[in-house]
């Protein structure tokens, strides 16, 4: 491809985008500018995606960018987010004024084969793993079209990888795990419409059409929960919140989907959230899995996202070696994956 459409690409973003980010690219090209990284792994698909691709290739009903989100949906539907790497983000104290979190490198961005096979155990993955095999499916459905290339998007403090998408007649950001809002990953799973693209130049507005098409009779929101907002919200807060964990105890979501989807619900009554962190056992690894705490009515609530269940604690009188607060705090040694 043209390395001027990716000069164009980091234009439109820097016109459209608060922040400072890089475009991460694959070992062995020639492009040289500041905010251009190169890649340290190989970019590989897993064996499932890699069988989606070859039949999509194959596939003459479908425009390219319909195949770009049946990709997407696959990996919605089939993959969840590992938000064991948010337990291992370390905070950084150096400048009180500007208080940063850090993301250590070795949780799936720097990888070893270790870390590769024990990958291949399970379907947890982080935002710079969904980006490189999602940005390596489309360059494989691209095939030799010189006028389109995806690549990784991420921002400079390594904190969140995305998927670019550009050439003439669009540039496209595919963000499936925004860890900031309920991610496509979940939506998906719950069947509702994705959320996560970002147009930013769409001359004939294809792209957007096959959006579109793909949210059309998607709703934007359960159902369900619609309905006990009409009838139990303004009632009975915790009898609410109890009743949309019921609802979401019937979709097949992951602990991290569940806790973003309550998070949500919790934060739009205005209340306030403070994280903690639970153990997950029974795994040959260790990993932990991120709950809520608070205060309601004079009681202190723990939403806990491994049990899906909400109870009264007493939050002095908590397990500390089943829960763990603050572990942004300490420093912790390589964890295989």
């Amino acid at each position: 491809m043209s390395d001027e459409y990716i000069k164009k690409f980091y234009y439109e973003v820097s016109q459209s985008l608060e922040g400072n980010y890089k475009i991460i690219l694959e070992p062995k090209r020639e492009l040289t500018c500041d905010w251009i990284e190169y890649d340290q792994v190989k970019w590989e698909l897993d064996d499932q995606i890699r069988s989606l691709v070859r039949t999509l290739e194959k596939e003459n009903t479908l425009e390219f960018e319909d195949k770009v989100l049946e990709i997407y949906k696959y990996i919605c539907l089939n993959y969840i987010y590992d938000d064991n790497v948010l337990y291992f983000f370390k905070r950084d104290l150096s400048d009180l004024n500007n208080i940063k979190y850090i993301a250590v490198d070795w949780y799936g961005r720097i990888i070893d084969e270790k870390w590769k096979e024990n990958r291949k155990k399970h379907n947890r993955r982080v935002c710079y793993e969904f980006a490189r095999f999602y940005a390596k499916a489309i360059n494989e459905l691209i095939n030799e079209n010189d006028n389109l290339e995806a690549f990784m998007l991420g921002d400079k403090e390594n904190l969140h990888y995305v998927v670019g998408l550009t050439g003439n007649e669009y540039s496209i950001i595919l963000d499936l795990d925004d860890f900031n809002s309920i991610k496509d990953l979940t939506r998906l799973k719950l069947g509702l419409t994705i959320n996560g693209i970002k147009i930013l130049r769409d001359n004939s507005g294809k792209f957007q059409k096959a959006i579109d098409k793909f949210n059309k009779d998607r709703p934007k929101e359960l159902v369900e929960v619609e309905k006990l907002k009409e009838s139990l919200k303004a009632k009975n807060n915790i009898k609410y919140f109890n009743s949309v964990i019921e609802i979401l105890k019937h979709y097949n979501i992951d602990s991290q989907g569940f806790c973003e989807y309550m998070r949500s619900i919790i934060e739009h009554e205005e209340i306030e959230i403070e994280k903690i962190w639970k153990e997950v056992k029974g795994n040959t690894e260790k990993r932990y899995a991120r709950c809520l705490i608070f205060n309601f009515d004079s009681k202190t609530y723990l939403l806990d996202s491994v049990d899906k269940t909400l109870n009264v604690i007493n939050k002095e009188k908590i397990d500390k070696k089943i829960f763990i607060f603050n572990p942004e705090e300490n420093e912790y040694p390589y964890y295989g994956g």
